[in-house]
């Protein structure tokens, strides 16, 4: 009997123990086992992370994150023995919650920043030979980090790049600069060098283009300049409006001449003669042989063409070569930039739409220019005359338009109220409700 009594006591002890370890593990806060991170950022630039749990009961368990400003989430039921809360880089103190409200704290630091991406505007860029430009690389990147970019060319003969992003065109060709960011994320662009364009010179005195003088090669080029051009500032843009207006006056090597359109106002759907309503440049035989509907073409710019105008310059049933008249080369440029508003005309006429119906028409004057609502891209003129804005400093505006001498940008200190400009012009359209959006847009060139 005693040893039953014995044997009966360990038993119990057994059961108490048992008992008293279950308990304690029951009781046992829960650990943080692991902390990882989801791989991709959120749109507000945190970053999901996941606190594994250790737990020792079936009990739900809560956590609630509270950071170094002591903004703080609700409690968030863990999900899979873990939490997950979208975090920044700093220290966090983590509330654990379980077994009905037992709480258990713990601090963690955590570190998200890093760069994202790097990425260059364009993949394929032209630029005149020694001619430079700065690459635009943009960095996408969380936080504190190091924003250094790496420069590299593939033919430093062609093009030479600086520690800084300048990259010159010392040769004929192209080559590729790659760009690399700290933790060693990288792109790439490609240059070519030519010549058939040559850095942004302003100069009225240039040749006209001859006749058929480019090589079908070399035209296809040149259009894929001022595409890429366009593109670079933003299709359908201001910006787009200016680099066009600017490639013809400024890059392109050669004058478009001044010719008098024939048949728009007669023959509607005639094209190439005095107007363009094409992607390019009207340049060689194949763009001629586009040509369906004429009056005495087709011939591309540079090339004689009939002209019927009697202005006491030009002598009518003379050929002279051919061009852009002031609305067909506002016309081309618009085309170039994504904006096709038909085939109008310039002059203040109330009975025909023209290019002072497109806009609100404001009278140019001092006051005006200085109100900070004239923009390049801003069509100008005087009755009968239609020209664009294709630059603007705080002092200087640059005029683009065809004339008597051809496709030229003028140069006007608008500075005085005693300016020319002022006398010169009578109205500037603003196209605001045209183009919508600026683009990429610069001021200057």
């Amino acid at each position: 009997m005693k040893n039953k009594i014995v044997y009966f006591m360990i038993f119990l002890l057994c059961i108490i123990i048992v008992l008293l370890l279950f308990l304690e593990d029951y009781n046992t806060a829960p650990t943080i086992t692991k902390v990882y991170y989801k791989n991709e950022y959120n749109s507000d630039k945190t970053r999901d992370v996941f606190i594994k749990i250790k737990r020792h009961n079936k009990n739900n368990i809560y956590c609630k994150f509270i950071d170094e400003k002591n903004n703080e989430s609700d409690y968030l039921l863990a999900s899979n023995n873990r939490c997950t809360y979208s975090i920044k880089t700093g220290k966090y103190k983590i509330i654990i919650k379980y077994n009905g409200n037992k709480k258990v704290s713990y601090e963690k630091k955590f570190d998200i920043d890093d760069i994202l991406s790097i990425k260059i505007t364009n993949h394929k860029k032209y630029l005149a030979l020694g001619d430079s430009i700065n690459l635009n690389v943009k960095l996408d990147y969380v936080g504190n980090v190091d924003t250094n970019v790496k420069y590299e060319s593939s033919n430093n003969d062609i093009l030479s790049v600086d520690e800084n992003g300048n990259v010159r065109a010392n040769n004929v060709g192209s080559a590729v600069i790659k760009v690399k960011s700290s933790n060693n994320l990288s792109d790439e662009v490609e240059i070519i060098s030519t010549n058939l364009i040559r850095p942004k010179t302003l100069d009225n005195n240039k040749q006209i283009v001859s006749c058929n003088s480019y090589s079908q090669e070399d035209i296809a080029i040149l259009d894929d300049i001022l595409d890429s051009r366009v593109k670079e500032a933003g299709v359908g843009t201001r910006a787009a409006v200016a680099v066009a207006s600017r490639f013809l006056t400024l890059e392109f090597p050669y004058k478009v001449p001044y010719f008098y359109e024939n048949g728009r106002l007669t023959l509607n759907g005639v094209t190439g003669e005095g107007r363009y309503y094409k992607k390019g440049l009207y340049l060689g035989k194949e763009k001629e042989n586009e040509m369906t509907k004429v009056v005495a073409g087709p011939s591309s710019w540079g090339c004689p063409l009939l002209n019927y105008e009697d202005d006491g310059y030009r002598i009518p049933r003379h050929y002279y070569p051919n061009g852009l008249d002031c609305s067909g080369y506002v016309t081309w440029v618009l085309v170039q930039a994504g904006f096709d508003l038909g085939d109008i005309g310039a002059g203040i006429n109330p009975y025909d739409y023209d290019y002072t119906d497109v806009g609100e028409l404001r009278y140019n004057s001092y006051d005006l220019l200085h109100s900070g609502s004239v923009k390049v891209g801003d069509l100008i003129g005087w009755d009968g005359h239609i020209a664009i804005i294709g630059a603007m400093s705080d002092t200087k505006i640059y005029v683009t338009e065809s004339l008597l001498p051809g496709v030229i940008m003028d140069e006007y200190d608008y500075s005085s109220p005693y300016s020319k400009f002022y006398s010169r012009y009578d109205y500037i359209i603003d196209m605001s409700n045209v183009y919508k959006e600026d683009g990429n847009l610069e001021n200057m060139f």
